[in-house]
This record gives structure tokens, C-alpha cells and sequence, in this order.
């Protein structure tokens, strides 16, 4: 057992292993981690007086909104139908995903006008031995963070918690790239901290830019991934009496997929043996397929013997 897993099993045991609690545990961890990260770059960039430093803590700082805005998308979302949402509330996942998204383009602006300020009137910045090393840890730190948001994602089917991952891996990166511009300063390249800042404001922007696409394909009613469709087809056609099947369908809602496909059987089967044929369909999707709705249309194939 590893640590993530650990983890996992220690706290949600006490909860239940749900898509839910996960999105909490991980948004929670994001939280208290970033938060204390964002003080010590915040404080070690003035101390230093280091742009791309103080560029990477309000980095940290996004990270505390956005796992915020996960903890209430996944709050929100698990909310079950009603008269007005039949489907379910587990889009608000995605939208929370859009809220994101935005922040950390108007950060990416206000921080990219602040290291070209920096290219056009370097300053000094000193080397501190401690503070370079404390950034490293800083790096594998959130590196962690991101392989937990990857894992807990993976586990769970949360797409939501594996774009806040890589939202984890770029901050991840900004650090690391912070710290090469404390060795570059203390070298003498001077300009190279505000380098670092626009670079790691637009690392800020892409992943903001990533986020939106996602989420609003998402929204719109993307394709089925090519993972899911060879699941179902592995079911599909491993079923004994289906000869094929065909007009595959799968809207998702994020904590419901809703799947319909039409089976073609025998045309010398009875309407029952049809029927149990189409429910043994359903009911295998359902089982290997979580939080799924299946229904299965019949169309008889071949000629019927008298």
C-alpha cells in the first residue's frame, strides 16, 4: 500500500469511499498545503525581493480559490434531482471547473504586467542558501499534491480533481523555476527573474486556457472516450445471443452516465428471451460501468423459421 492509498483508506473509511468525499479530502488538502505555501513565498519574495517569488505565492494563493471552489462545486453537485434537474446537479462540477479557470487568468494578467515591469527595471535579488532549499521542498511537495489530486481522480472518475492536479504540477513547476532564478541572480543574471515571472505567468494562463476547453466541451456534450466505448463494447459483444449492436449513446452528468444502445438478436427469439437478453446487457454495464443508467433497445436480425 502506498502512501496516497493510506491516506484514502485512514479518511474516508470514516466518511465512505464516494465521489463526494474524495472531492472534499482533496480540496481540503489543497487548501491547508497552499495556504501555508503561499505565506513562505509571499514573505521569502519580499524578504528577497524577488517578482517571480511573489508571482509563484499568488500562484499558491489561486490554488487555496480554486480547491475552495472544488470543495463547493462537489458540494453542490452531489445534490440529487429534482423537479427542475432531472438529470442531476453534477454538472455544477464543471462550471465550478469555469470559475476556476477564470481566476487564474485575471492572477496570470495582474502578475504577467509585474514581471515585465521587472524586465524593463531589474533589481538585485539575494541568493538565500535556506530559502533556495526550502523551495525544493516546496517543489516535490506540490508535486505530491498533484500525484494525490491524479490518483483520487483516477479512483474516483473525477475529471474535476485531475485538471486541480495539473492546476498543482504548473505551481509545481513555477517553484521550480523560481529557485533556478535565485541561482541565476546570484550569477549575475539579474533580468532573469522577470523572465521567469512572465514565464511562469503564462504557464498560469495556459492552464487557465486548458481548464475552460475541458470544461466547456464538457458542457456542450462531448464525445464518449475511447476508454468507455471499448469497456462497453467488451460487454456488448462478450454477451452470449447479442450479434451486434449498434447507435451508442452516452450523455454524462458528471455523477450519472445515462447509456443507451440498440442489440440486434436472433429473429427466432421469443419476446421474453429478447427482453432477458437485454436486461443481462443492462445489468453487466450497470455493474462494471459506476453511477451508469442503461437502456437497451432490441432489433430482431435474420429470418424467422417456420
Amino acid at each position: 500500500m502506498n502512501f496516497n492509498e493510506w491516506i484514502v483508506k485512514k479518511i474516508l473509511s470514516k466518511k465512505g469511499y464516494s465521489k463526494k468525499y474524495a472531492g472534499y479530502l482533496e480540496g481540503w488538502v489543497s487548501i491547508i498545503g497552499n495556504f501555508i505555501l503561499f505565506l513562505f513565498k509571499y514573505f521569502s519574495g519580499l524578504y528577497l525581493g524577488s517578482i517571480s517569488l511573489i508571482a509563484d505565492a499568488f500562484h499558491s494563493l489561486s490554488d487555496v480559490l480554486t480547491s475552495i471552489v472544488v470543495i463547493l462545486g462537489f458540494k453542490l453537485g452531489s445534490k440529487p434531482a429534482d423537479k427542475e434537474h432531472p438529470y442531476g446537479h453534477g454538472r455544477i462540477e464543471q462550471i465550478a471547473t469555469l470559475i476556476i479557470a477564470f481566476l487564474l487568468l485575471i492572477v496570470a494578467y495582474d502578475l504577467v504586467l509585474s514581471s515585465f515591469n521587472r524586465l524593463l527595471k531589474p533589481q538585485k535579488v539575494e541568493f538565500d542558501l535556506l530559502i533556495f532549499i526550502l523551495l525544493i521542498i516546496s517543489f516535490l511537495f506540490k508535486e505530491w499534491m498533484a500525484r494525490f489530486s491524479i490518483y483520487l481522480g483516477k479512483k474516483f472518475d473525477a475529471t474535476t480533481l485531475i485538471a486541480d492536479a495539473w492546476h498543482h504540477r504548473s505551481d509545481a513547476i513555477a517553484t521550480l523555476l523560481v529557485a533556478i532564478g535565485l541561482v541565476g541572480s546570484k550569477l549575475g543574471f539579474y533580468r532573469l527573474d522577470g523572465i521567469l515571472g512572465v514565464f511562469v505567468s503564462l504557464l498560469i494562463a495556459w492552464v487557465g486556457v486548458d481548464l475552460i476547453k475541458s470544461a466547456t466541451n464538457f458542457l456542450i456534450g462531448e464525445a464518449p472516450s475511447d476508454e468507455l466505448v471499448k469497456k462497453i463494447d467488451d460487454i456488448v459483444i462478450n454477451t452470449p445471443g447479442v450479434l451486434n449492436y449498434h447507435d451508442l449513446s452516452v450523455h454524462d452528468y458528471q455523477n450519472e452516465k445515462y447509456i443507451t444502445l440498440h442489440i440486434e438478436v436472433d429473429n427466432n427469439l421469443t419476446v421474453k428471451e429478447a427482453h432477458d437478453l437485454a436486461l443481462r446487457v443492462q445489468d453487466e454495464i450497470k455493474a462494471k460501468i459506476e453511477n451508469s443508467q442503461v437502456t437497451v433497445h432490441v432489433d430482431p436480425r435474420g429470418e424467422r423459421e417456420d
